[in-house]
C-alpha cells in the first residue's frame, strides 16, 4: 500500500480479489438445499410403547428423557449436508451380517426377500458414551428420517465397509479444474505490477498492470505457453476473484530520465555492449531513487515523520458547462501536511492537515508554506514533537515553495523558541520520483470532488476536505507571516553551498548540514549574518495580497451570469474580487526562489 515510488513488483494472490465472490446465502436454491437437510419444522417423538423391563435387549424408549430426545435431534441436524448426516446415522447403528434367516412362507418363492444385514439402533443419552438401544420406529421418529434412507446407508456400509459417498452432481472435475486454476495463478504471477501513488481508484491494496495489457492478451499468452485447454471464462474468473489488480493508464508525470533510458534500451541500432551499459545506468538511477523511499519508510518511535506538498489548484466556480473550459477561474490553494507512520501504515484523519487559502487572499509562495508548517508544528503537532527527539521532513524539490532558505529559517526559529532539543532532518527525492503520502490524500480528495459537478462556494470544498482530514482556513484558523523579508535580513546572501543541489539537509545548532547524496556525512555551513540570532527572528504578519487579474475577474463574473448564480454566491465573489491587478499573467503557480 505504501509503495510510493512506482517500483515494479510481483503480482501476488490477494485475500480479497478485484471482485468479491457472490454470496450463496441468499440464493433461493441454496435455501431449499439447507431446508432439505435441516430440522426446521420437524418434531421428534417416541413412536413406541416399549419398556426396558419387557424388552431387555430390544428397546428402552421409556428411559429416554426430553433432554435426550432434543440432544439427539439437534446433534443430527447440526450437520450441514447429507454426507455428514449419513455418517452420524452410522455412529448410532450397529450393522452386522444376519446370523440366521427366518423361514418365510410365501406362495411365490421369487417374492421371498432374504435380508443379509442385521441392524441395531441406538441413541445417545446423558450417560455418554453409553448408548441406549431403541427400536427402528422410535429411531426414525426421533431423528425424523425415512426408513428407506436408513436402509440404504446400512446396506452400503455392509457391502463396502465405508460410509456412502455423495454421487449426485454429474461428472467430478474438481481436481482437473483445481490444477488448471493453479496453472493460471502461476502464469498471472509472472507479470509485474505497481501501486498507484494517488490511490484514486479501486479498493485499498489495488495494484496496476501495464496499460498495454488486458485479460484477453494475458489469456492468449497463457495458451501459447501451456498445453492445457483453459477457457477464457475460467482465466478471467481466476483473475477477477483471486487477484486485486487492474490495468493502469499511461503515466503523465513519469521521470524524464527513466523515459530516456527506456527508449535507448529499445533502440535497434544499439550494440549489445551499449545496451548493457545503458541498462546498468538505468538500474543505478532506479536504485538511487529507491533510497528516498527506504528513508521514508524507516520510522522510529522517537521521531516524527511528516510529508507535505501542494495540491493542484482547485477552481471556483466549478461547473460542467462548456464556457468553463475557456474561462479563467478563481483558484483555491491546498497545502497538505501528513504525519507518516511507516510502511503499510494507514492514513487517519488525525494525521492529515489541510491548509487552504484563496487566490484573492494571498500568493502561492514560500511565505504561505512556511506559515502553514509553522502553525502545524507549533499547534497541531506540539505534543508529539515535545516527546520526540527528531523531526523528519519529506517533500518535493520545488524551490518556490519548499526547498528554500525561507522554510529553513522557519525551522531554525522553531527549534530555538519551541523545541530546542529537536534534531531536524529534511530529505528531497530524485526528480521525477517525488510521489509522497500526501499525494494519496490529494487523490482521494480529487476522486470525491469529481462526484460534484457544481461547486460555487469555498465552504463546499471545506466539507469535502473534512471527510479526509483536519481543515484550517486562512484568516480564520491561521495567519501568514513574511518569512521572506525576515530571512533576507538574517541570512547571508552569499552562501557556501547550493541548496538546489541538496538531497538531505540537517538543522543542528545554528548550522545547516548539507549532502548531495543520501549516504555519507553532513558538511555543515553557517548561514546567519554576523551579529544575528535566531531568537530575534520575528517575521511580521502578512496582509492580504490579491493576485487576481482584471481579465480573470471578468471571466468569473461572466461565468456566474451564465450559470445563474444566486445573490448569496454573487455577493461572495463581489467581495472577493473588488481590487485586481491590472497587468501581468495569472499567478496560478509561484516563481522559483532560493
Amino acid at each position: 500500500m505504501n509503495n510510493f515510488d512506482g517500483t515494479e513488483e510481483a503480482v501476488l494472490v490477494s485475500p480479497v480479489g478485484k471482485k468479491r465472490r457472490p454470496s450463496k446465502d441468499n440464493h433461493a436454491r441454496e435455501n431449499v438445499k439447507k431446508m432439505r437437510h435441516s430440522g426446521a419444522g420437524k418434531l421428534p417423538t417416541i413412536a413406541c410403547t416399549h419398556t426396558a423391563t419387557l424388552n431387555r435387549h430390544f428397546c428402552h424408549a421409556d428411559q429416554l428423557t426430553a433432554g435426550d430426545i432434543a440432544r439427539n435431534f439437534d446433534n443430527f441436524y447440526s450437520k450441514q449436508n447429507k454426507v455428514e448426516q449419513d455418517q452420524a446415522l452410522l455412529h448410532l447403528m450397529t450393522i452386522e451380517k444376519a446370523k440366521r434367516h427366518r423361514l418365510q412362507r410365501v406362495a411365490n418363492e421369487a417374492a421371498r426377500k432374504d435380508r443379509n444385514v442385521s441392524v441395531k439402533y441406538n441413541l445417545m443419552t446423558e450417560d455418554h458414551p453409553n448408548k441406549l438401544p431403541v427400536c427402528k420406529a422410535t429411531f426414525l421418529k426421533i431423528l425424523v428420517v425415512s426408513k428407506d434412507r436408513v436402509s440404504r446407508v446400512a446396506r452400503y456400509y455392509a457391502e463396502h465397509a465405508v460410509y456412502r459417498p455423495e454421487n449426485r452432481g454429474g461428472a467430478r472435475k474438481v481436481d482437473e479444474s483445481k490444477m488448471k486454476k493453479e496453472q493460471i495463478v502461476d502464469h498471472i504471477q509472472t507479470f509485474t505490477c505497481r501501486a498507484s501513488h494517488y490511490g484514486r481508484r479501486g479498493a485499498p491494496g489495488r495494484k496496476y498492470l501495464p496499460s498495454d495489457l488486458n485479460v484477453k492478451k494475458m489469456h492468449q499468452l497463457f495458451q501459447q505457453q501451456n498445453p492445457a485447454d483453459v477457457s477464457y471464462s475460467l482465466y478471467y474468473s481466476v483473475f477477477r476473484y483471486k487477484f486485486n489488480v487492474g490495468f493502469g493508464h499511461p503515466a503523465t508525470d513519469a521521470c524524464a530520465v527513466c523515459a530516456k533510458y527506456r527508449l535507448k534500451i529499445k533502440d535497434p541500432n544499439m550494440t549489445d555492449d551499449e545496451r548493457r551499459i545503458k541498462t546498468a545506468m538505468f538500474i543505478l538511477h532506479r536504485r538511487r531513487a529507491r533510497v528516498f523511499y527506504d528513508l521514508l519508510g524507516q520510522v522510529e518511535d522517537t521521531a516524527v515523520t511528516v510529508c507535505f506538498d501542494m495540491m493542484q489548484n482547485l477552481v471556483l466556480p466549478r461547473t460542467p458547462i462548456g464556457q468553463a473550459y475557456y474561462s479563467r477561474q478563481l483558484y483555491m490553494y491546498l497545502f497538505g501536511v501528513v504525519v507518516h507512520h511507516g510502511k503499510n501504515s494507514r492514513q487517519t484523519k488525525d494525521d492529515i492537515h489541510c491548509y487552504t487559502w484563496m487566490e484573492h487572499e494571498n500568493k502561492k509562495d514560500s511565505n504561505m508554506t512556511s506559515s502553514a508548517l509553522d502553525h502545524c508544528f507549533r499547534r497541531q503537532l506540539n505534543g508529539p514533537l515535545r516527546q520526540a527527539n527528531q523531526l523528519r521532513m519529506f517533500s518535493d524539490s520545488c524551490f518556490g515553495q519548499n526547498k528554500n532558505m525561507n522554510v529553513l529559517s522557519m525551522i531554525f526559529t522553531l527549534r530555538k523558541n519551541a523545541f530546542p532539543n529537536l534534531n531536524v532532518e529534511y530529505v528531497f527525492p530524485i526528480r521525477g520520483h517525488s510521489f509522497l503520502p500526501a499525494d494519496r490524500v490529494f487523490g482521494r480528495v480529487e476522486q470525491e470532488i469529481r462526484k460534484h459537478d457544481t461547486i460555487l462556494m469555498p465552504e463546499e470544498y471545506y466539507e469535502i476536505l473534512r471527510n479526509h482530514g483536519n481543515v484550517y482556513v486562512y484568516g480564520r484558523d491561521w495567519q501568514a507571516f513574511d518569512f521572506k523579508s525576515e530571512t533576507q535580513a538574517f541570512v547571508k546572501a552569499q552562501k557556501t553551498f547550493k541548496i538546489s543541489e541538496a538531497r538531505m539537509l540537517e538543522m543542528k545548532n545554528d548550522q545547516v548540514g548539507f549532502k548531495t547524496v543520501y549516504s555519507g556525512e553532513y558538511c555543515y555551513h553557517g548561514v546567519l549574518k554576523r551579529g544575528k540570532k535566531w531568537a530575534d527572528f520575528k517575521p511580521a504578519q502578512l496582509g492580504n495580497q490579491s493576485t487576481v487579474k482584471e481579465a480573470k475577474k471578468k471571466d468569473v463574473k461572466t461565468l456566474l451570469a451564465e450559470i445563474g448564480a444566486s445573490d448569496e454566491v454573487l455577493a461572495f465573489y463581489n467581495n472577493a474580487l473588488p481590487d485586481t491587478v491590472a497587468n501581468g499573467n495569472d499567478s496560478g503557480n509561484s516563481s522559483d526562489e532560493e
